[in-house]
């Protein structure tokens, strides 16, 4: 088992554990300037969620997989993204191209699997044959089909990029299209990343939940600590402070600190002093859909995917990200005890309030939802989002 250190100097690991202090003494949390109003709209209206696929998710960079997913030349992943599913392929270079999954035949689906490793990928429909980095490379009884230019007849392509150990994915195929996952992250996120150095983690295990529910009312239920005593009684409230958080804004993007009850161990001393490093959890929320959740010894991550072509859908994934490859029965012992812990937070407490919580927003009689000012990290995603889609290219 290994616990990492925070990669924070002294001065910052004594401000996490006095903000930490001074919160559960005054039994205070981080505000925001006032409540906000939000029309329950947003998790049912067809056009605004039209709108989020073509505008944002079209453009911005969001996470495909974890890099450990696909180690080897020719190894793949089928991806749903919110606009198109699409197949990550490893290259012989090491690099990871990313390509809609549809024959450029008769739009059939080309790959069927959802991970393996291959040269080529052939249609169950008529045989054609692409090659791992798109090319299509043969058109069955070519000689009857008729002239084509199988140039223009490759994979539609999507743009990719690794940084930070993730694959990000850009979900459009429109070749003016771009991606620059730094810039996105913007300067002191990007730097946090990597300071907690995620590339050198392996992937232990994901599991895809498809919900009909709308993908902010789970991006919601996640941002924020207010419910855990409500809605985890039985599994970490016991754990874990309710209503404790420490928010920092970072660009698009923000941080938020919480408080294991183990703290209280230590609250007499000096910040300076405390080991603050098993005592808290650190998420950082990546606009628009993503979380991740470092705890001392591994990390969750976890990706709130919009279905294609509805507005109450989701995609719910999850994985944990581990430090050194579980090889022995004990280390898998002790990471499925943690998978079913989150299944039982996640799966079991979160998506049985949330989908009740979808179905009261249907209601025709309705008034404008009340984020407190305590519940300051949802507050910033929903800013954030009106921000987005009023500025085009630009995103907030």
């Amino acid at each position: 088992m290994v616990f990492t250190e925070l990669p924070y100097d002294a001065a910052q690991k004594a401000g996490f554990a006095r903000a930490m202090f001074d919160h559960i003494e005054n039994r205070t949390t981080d505000l925001a300037d006032e409540v906000l109003e939000v029309d329950p709209r947003v998790y049912s209206d067809p056009e605004l969620a039209r709108r989020e696929r073509a505008e944002i998710f079209g453009h911005v960079p969001i996470l495909a997989a974890h890099g450990s997913e696909l180690p080897n030349p020719q190894d793949f992943l089928t991806v749903r993204l919110p606009n198109n599913e699409v197949v990550l392929v490893r290259q012989p270079d090491g690099e990871i191209r990313g390509f809609v999954n549809v024959c450029r035949h008769r739009g059939a689906r080309l790959v069927m699997d959802d991970a393996g490793s291959r040269r080529f990928f052939s249609c169950g429909y008529h045989g054609w044959t692409f090659a791992g980095d798109g090319k299509l490379r043969a058109i069955a009884q070519e000689q009857t089909f008729g002239s084509v230019d199988k140039s223009c007849l490759n994979l539609l392509e999507v743009p990719v990029e690794q940084r930070h150990g993730f694959v990000w994915v850009v979900d459009s195929a429109a070749g003016d299209v771009k991606i620059d996952v730094a810039e996105w992250l913007g300067p002191e996120l990007d730097d946090a990343l990597t300071a907690f150095e995620l590339d050198a983690y392996t992937c232990y295990t994901t599991g895809n939940f498809d919900e009909d529910i709308n993908w902010k009312v789970l991006m919601d239920a996640f941002l924020d600590g207010y419910h855990i005593t409500a809605t985890h009684a039985n599994t970490v409230a016991p754990y874990f402070y309710n209503n404790v958080q420490d928010w920092r804004q970072m660009g698009r993007h923000g941080r938020v600190v919480s408080a294991r009850k183990s703290i209280d161990k230590v609250r007499d001393r000096d910040p300076s002093e405390v080991d603050i490093n098993r005592h808290i959890t650190i998420a950082h929320f990546i606009m628009p859909n993503m979380s991740i959740l470092r705890q001392p010894d591994h990390l969750e991550v976890l990706n709130f995917v919009p279905a294609p072509g509805k507005a109450v859908g989701t995609r719910m994934q999850m994985r944990i990200l581990i430090r050194e490859p579980a090889v022995t029965d004990e280390q898998k012992a002790r990471w499925d005890k943690n998978w079913n812990i989150l299944m039982a937070v996640l799966r079991d407490e979160d998506l049985v309030v949330n989908r009740a919580l979808q179905q009261a927003v249907s209601n025709t009689d309705l008034r404008p939802l009340l984020f407190g000012r305590n519940e300051v990290a949802n507050q910033h995603f929903h800013h954030w989002l009106r921000r987005a889609l009023d500025d085009p290219r630009h995103w907030g």
